[in-house]
């Protein structure tokens, strides 16, 4: 027992604060560190159960259970733009936006005929040109982005290396780092602890297999779909719509805009329709897919894990993005569900309702997933 006098309350304020103060320092002096390293933590995260499952199944240990893993994810990591490269090349060739074709379409249509609106004369011919001219000025700086976008990746691959190193080592330490952690909860307070993990664990497990299930799902229905209204580089949308569909509710207005476009400035291979009418079907689809998506595979697939109004989601979207960028921004659904879940806890914990920590509903897709996750016991504390 040590003979040192205890702490006062005053003491440990000004202790606490200052250690918060040197914290908050430390994070906003090392910001440039912060998103490549939580990419880091996400990789190691989602390969930590295989991991698990791995040492808990085989005579391997943690660490050639580890580097089996992580080489076979840097072996998918590689495959993937290998075999579909030549192919998104291929697609993005067939991009062909005729725009003097479209401005001669155009032209007949109006043949300098005038309208009007509410009494003021409006001439077509001269918003035909404006427009002509605005697409043509949207088109034409592609070749500088393109550029800036291959300096951005020669700088890019440095960070990578930074993100697979630290991910490995992440990864390779994983429960001693979780022991760590148990090791700083007192006793009284370690059930409550291991219950908000679980929730916690199974919000962000549920966000990323849900959404990679979403995805997937997504990328092949609008590929097949575009491909049967005869729409070019629809593979190329699918893709598109894979990706975007990993930003809750702003995803497919983005796609939908995109898939609209394409048919509107390339119109059909085969079908007779008119490229307005193609585009008006393509907005239909896209709105259909939609409404799918939100009533039917959300809640089957996600679950009420993440329980958030999709208000909550737009602004928790817009606030992600401003602070994190991308990352930020696709993270935000899944941090404002943490952030519920501590709030829950803390706001019952204040008014000593119990139970303390409220576990949602697991996703019927997920449950068989999540209940084949390995538990390691930890080391006695």
């Amino acid at each position: 027992m040590s003979k040192a006098p205890k702490w006062t309350p005053a003491t440990k304020r000004v202790i606490s604060v200052t250690y918060l103060i040197i914290i908050g320092l430390v994070i906003w002096y090392f910001s440039m560190v912060l998103a490549p390293l939580a990419i880091a933590v996400i990789i190691a995260y989602l390969l930590n159960p295989f991991v698990n499952h791995l040492t808990a199944h085989t005579r391997f240990g943690r660490k050639v259970s580890s580097v089996f893993v992580y080489i076979s994810f840097l072996i998918v990591l590689a495959l993937i733009p290998t075999l579909a490269g030549p192919l998104m090349v291929q697609q993005m060739a067939e991009i062909d936006f005729d725009i003097q074709t479209l401005n001669q379409q155009l032209q007949e249509i109006i043949d300098h005929q005038q309208t009007s609106f509410g009494g003021t004369k409006i001439d077509l011919d001269e918003l035909r040109q404006q427009a002509a001219k605005n697409l043509s000025q949207a088109v034409s700086p592609l070749a500088v982005i393109a550029a800036d976008l291959a300096v951005g990746i020669a700088g890019g691959v440095i960070w990578m290396i930074f993100i697979l190193v630290v991910g490995f080592y992440l990864l390779l330490d994983a429960n001693r780092f979780s022991r760590w952690v148990d090791s700083w909860i007192p006793e009284v307070y370690y059930e409550e602890f291991s219950q908000l993990r679980r929730e916690i664990d199974s919000v962000w497990r549920a966000y990323f297999l849900g959404q990679v299930m979403l995805a997937t799902i997504v990328g092949v229905v609008v590929s097949v779909v575009m491909t049967l209204l005869g729409i070019r580089s629809a593979l190329l949308l699918g893709v598109v719509a894979a990706i975007l569909e990993l930003i809750p509710n702003w995803g497919y207005g983005i796609s939908a805009y995109i898939g609209i476009t394409f048919a509107f400035f390339q119109g059909s291979t085969y079908l007779p329709i008119p490229s307005w009418g193609l585009a008006i079907v393509v907005g239909g689809f896209y709105f259909l897919m939609w409404q799918f998506d939100t009533n039917y595979l959300v809640p089957r697939i996600i679950g009420t894990r993440l329980k958030l109004a999709p208000a909550v989601i737009i602004v928790g979207i817009i606030a992600g993005a401003s602070v994190g960028g991308a990352l930020g921004l696709l993270l935000a659904a899944p941090i404002i569900a943490t952030v519920r879940v501590l709030g829950s806890y803390l706001y019952r914990r204040l008014l000593d309702l119990e139970p303390y920590v409220i576990e949602t509903e697991t996703s019927p897709a997920l449950t068989q997933t999540m209940s084949e996750k390995v538990n390691i016991d930890y080391e006695t504390r």
